[in-house]
């Protein structure tokens, strides 16, 4: 009651449609929830974003949750997670996501590091959000300062694939705990070429992290 009587107060439109929500629904309407373009990554193990990764054998999966299109849904629900303030978005994504990890064993979760900057910036870290989302269905932790990001990268969307692997070298500390036996799913908003989170997991390698899972809310088509 207390809820449906703050929504009357300040009503809360879908942000893809701009119907009103009602009670239960969070961020997009039950229709556009419903046309949410989710991908069968998890249901297909040699997905095209695992195919990124393949050569390297500690990766044992990789699946996004949704397609990125400069127009669609999900862009709209990533843009007012990083660029508007609601946080609470990353949380809610995370959420969403975990019917196709629930077939994953991992024992921490690990959001790709911002670089301090950009956290004071933001006021977050948004693959933290995320990662929180899942990690409090799982009722596992968030190893959010097992790595560092120590260079804040300029953007690297008009760069070429190499070029953008070579722009993440060195870009993260090292790990300084003993990761053997240990299973990580590693997480993210968006996952392009993959250069961010292959740097990341060759610091989790060098840790002797047993398996690696990537997981991320959204990818191209």
């Amino acid at each position: 009651m207390i809820r449906d009587f703050v929504s009357l107060l300040f009503p809360q439109n879908c942000l893809n449609c701009a119907q009103s929500l009602i009670s239960e629904e969070q961020f997009i309407c039950t229709n556009c929830k419903i046309d949410l373009p989710v991908t069968s990554d998890h249901k297909n193990p040699e997905n095209d974003l695992f195919r990124k990764f393949a050569f390297e054998p500690k990766i044992k999966s990789a699946s996004a949750y949704l397609y990125y299109s400069r127009e669609g849904i999900t862009r709209k629900l990533l843009h007012n997670l990083k660029y508007k303030g609601k946080k609470e978005i990353g949380k809610t994504l995370g959420q969403w996501m975990t019917p196709t990890l629930e077939f994953l064993e991992f024992d921490f979760v690990l959001p790709v590091p911002l670089h301090p900057s950009k956290v004071r910036k933001r006021g977050y870290n948004q693959s933290e959000q995320i990662a929180i989302g899942i990690a409090e269905v799982f009722a596992l932790d968030v190893k959010s300062d097992l790595v560092k990001r120590k260079i804040a990268t300029k953007s690297q969307t008009n760069k070429s694939k190499a070029d953008r692997w070579i722009n993440m070298e060195n870009v993260y500390s090292e790990v300084h705990e003993d990761l053997s036996g240990q299973s990580v799913l590693i997480v993210d908003d968006v996952i392009t070429t993959g250069a961010t989170i292959g740097m990341l997991s060759q610091r989790l390698i060098q840790a002797n992290v047993e398996s690696i899972h990537l997981a991320s809310v959204a990818r191209g088509k």
